[in-house]
């Protein structure tokens, strides 16, 4: 305990100025005014006014201080939906009931003694903290598992707290993902995780059945996709197995695989060719296994649409600069094109973002006819290799548009002047060395009447300055130059642009045109994006405009279980904002696994995107009543015209993993353990013997308390009565 005093004006001011008060007060009492008992006693007031005023100017605090030690936390995680009931045999214990039988354990009444016991159970939401005689008493009937989800969820609300310990009581089936990779993932704390059956005791009754499929459902006319299958089961004696692919009902391709004799899941990919447009319906069909008797679960359909998606582009480009992280954010914004970017990694390996299919950087003829506008990026000759230069140079009298950007290695002695693409582009030499400045810049008389500087003259009128160019570009018959900049030297070409064959091509003079992106007034205007978009309009062949769909429809997922609901939401193009359009009524119209078509009346409604942004759509809900594929199209009349969107499709499984005889995903489990840093027990006596030898670390927190010692009620009281004693006794004495 202790004073401490909060003023801000030194105290010699303070002082010196109440010693001034008291000392004119003095004087005018020792001057003015008779000295007799009842003045002296008036000097004494004020002067004691003076001195507790001076008290509050000080500010003064009483600051006590008590030290309190915290309990560090211990979390436990509990499932408690419907699976963790599940038994082979009426004399094994239940998963539930060896987890309650762990909550009797001494590690239980130690661990609580050094910390605070913060208990969560959770089914497809996290649940309220529970006391252990709750979770005791509870009884797990959730109808579905969402341990992903709720693990993040409990992590997350103990970031920065002190975690003495973490437990995670569940079967490790999760009903949302169908593989166990997620498991892997890191995690803010080491967790325990325990196996709650005895090893080995699902081989009585074999069962195999595919659990997920997962594949591109929208893919590009020629690209290869990997269709992955998830399979799991027990029971199987070890043996092979096959798995049987058919394509709109006919076998097209059987594979080989093997689940342990144990139990387990496994993951068989198929490769699938994508030659021609259209939707197709792929079905993945597992044989029973002999003696098997729930046969519903083995086999699972899903369908692909194969489109030939219009305005593709291709970016190649060497390792990551401030060009390609701009661009690349431009070209994943931009409505225009497809992109596939490939980007050169430290070990020479290309990064790729984009749906990259069975393409690569190789840049064969083959493989560039898939693309209308290809952009490369700072490579030198031997990068870029001649073959590919040869095969870009047919690309572009083909009818191609190519796009070359700025760089060292681009623009430099062995760059792309030093292969055979130097025949289509528009500049026929450079100097390799880079001019480094801030150089003004500004759009030629070739450039305003370009289309891509077209549209607001004003805001093109003024151009942000660049950095650097490469001077002295001597022009291609036929080039013109759409952007300049000035140097100390003179004007020099920045942007050039050429037709060449039936395609067209753009050289990029600089390498600091990212810095358009950081202007003051970028956020605004976005002078960086609105070259992209104005430039890739250029380039992009006229004939080929991309077709936006009137109406689209989206499902908020694409499995589910008999009973439950799915999502189906609608919106229509918002390029067409007719009225006969906008205000004509959707329906939507969902085929059954018996072919049976259902109408239904989307209803108006606003709809959330998966960015957060909401939008005018249109909302329907489904309930699945029988299993197998369903397809769902949204419709609409216009004029007469009926008009469809593409269709989306979603699978019914027979039953939840929830009621279903399965073994726990010890996986999933040792997954979890490994990559928290925790540990994974196969018994509960194991877990119980770790749990009693952890050591707590508490920690001591100092909390410290200020209470004034001048803003109290009493000490202003006393001030004013004071100031009133001394003001009724000069009345009385008839003193001015």
């Amino acid at each position: 305990m202790s004073i401490t005093y909060g003023h801000v004006v030194p105290s010699a001011i303070i002082i010196l100025g109440l010693l001034a008060a008291i000392a004119v007060c003095g004087f005018s009492y020792w001057r003015y005014i008779d000295k007799n008992r009842t003045t002296i006693i008036m000097a004494a007031i004020r002067v004691l006014f003076f001195l507790f005023l001076g008290w509050c100017l000080f500010l003064p605090e009483m600051m006590t201080s008590d030290t309190k030690t915290l309990k560090p936390r211990f979390v436990v995680v509990v499932d408690a939906s419907s699976s963790m009931t599940l038994s082979p045999d009426k004399e094994i214990p239940s998963r539930w009931d060896t987890m309650k039988e762990s909550l009797n354990m001494s590690w239980v009444d130690i661990v609580s003694e050094e910390c605070e016991i913060d208990i969560w159970p959770f089914t497809t939401e996290l649940g309220a903290k529970m006391s252990m005689d709750e979770l005791r008493a509870a009884s797990p009937e959730g109808s579905a598992t969402m341990l992903r989800d709720s693990l993040k969820k409990t992590t997350s609300r103990y970031a920065g707290q002190n975690v003495a310990g973490f437990v995670l009581y569940t079967d490790g089936l999760d009903t949302r993902e169908a593989y166990e990779d997620w498991s892997r993932e890191a995690w803010p704390f080491p967790i325990y995780t325990v196996r709650l059956e005895p090893d080995g005791i699902w081989e009585k009754e074999p069962d195999v059945h595919v659990d997920a499929v997962n594949t591109p459902r929208r893919v590009t006319l020629g690209w290869d996709t990997d269709l992955k299958v998830a399979v799991s089961g027990q029971g199987t004696k070890g043996q092979r197995q096959i798995i049987e692919l058919y394509k709109n009902g006919a076998k097209v391709e059987e594979l080989p695989f093997q689940i342990p004799a144990a139990g387990g899941a496994k993951e068989v990919v198929f490769r699938l060719k994508n030659p021609e447009i259209g939707v197709y319906t792929y079905k993945v069909v597992v044989p029973p296994l002999k003696g098997e008797k729930n046969t519903d679960d083995n086999s699972y359909e899903v369908t692909v649409l194969v489109i030939d998606s219009k305005n593709r582009l291709l970016y190649v480009e060497g390792h990551p600069r401030w060009e390609s992280k701009y661009l690349t954010r431009a070209l994943k914004s931009s409505k225009q094109v497809t992109p596939l970017g490939f980007i050169m990694g430290a070990d020479g390996k290309f990064m790729t973002f984009g749906n990259r299919g069975s393409m690569t950087a190789d840049m064969r003829e083959d493989q560039l006819a898939f693309f209308k506008i290809i952009i490369l990026g700072n490579l030198d000759a031997k990068e870029l290799g001649e073959t590919r230069a040869k095969n870009l140079v047919k690309f572009v009298d083909d009818g191609g548009s190519l796009m070359c950007l700025g760089g060292l290695k681009g623009w430099g002695p062995d760059g792309f002047l030093n292969t055979g693409l130097k025949k289509v582009l528009p500049v026929k030499s450079v100097d390799s060395v880079i001019a480094e400045g801030d150089f003004p810049v500004e759009i030629t008389a070739d450039g305003r009447s370009h289309s891509a500087f077209a549209g607001d003259k004003e805001f093109w009128g003024i151009v942000p300055n660049i950095l650097s160019v490469f001077p002295d570009a001597k022009l291609s018959p036929g080039a013109q130059t759409l952007v300049a900049c000035q140097t100390p030297s003179g004007p020099q070409p920045l942007i050039i642009a050429q037709r060449y064959g039936q395609g067209k091509v753009v050289a990029v003079l600089t390498d600091s045109l990212w810095k358009w992106k950081l202007t003051e007034d970028s956020m605004e205007h976005k002078p960086y994006e609105r070259f992209v978009i104005q430039m890739l309009q250029w380039l992009t062949p006229e004939k080929e405009k991309m077709d936006v769909a009137p109406i689209e429809i989206f499902a908020d997922r694409e499995q589910l279980f008999m009973g439950e609901e799915i999502e189906m939401t609608a919106r229509k193009s918002a390029q067409n904002t007719s009225a006969s359009m906008q205000q004509a009524e959707v329906q939507c119209f969902v085929v059954d696994s018996d072919n049976r078509t259902l109408p239904y009346s989307m209803q108006p409604q606003s709809v959330a995107s998966a960015t957060g942004k909401s939008f005018p759509g249109y909302i329907f809900k489904y309930k699945a009543e029988k299993a197998g594929m369903h397809k769902a199209t949204a419709v609409m009349v216009i004029d007469g015209k009926r008009i469809s969107s593409d269709l989306v499709s979603f699978f019914v499984k027979p039953f939840t993993p929830e009621t279903m005889p399965k073994p726990a995903s010890i996986n999933v489990l040792k997954g979890i353990a490994e990559s928290s840093k925790g540990m994974y027990f196969e018994t509960i006596d194991d877990l119980d013997e770790a749990l009693k030898d952890l050591s707590f670390a508490t920690v001591e927190r100092i909390e410290t308390q200020h209470d004034s010692l001048w803003n109290n009620w009493w000490l202003l009281g006393l001030l004013m009565a004071i100031l009133t004693i001394g003001w009724v006794v000069r009345k009385t004495m008839n003193l001015p």
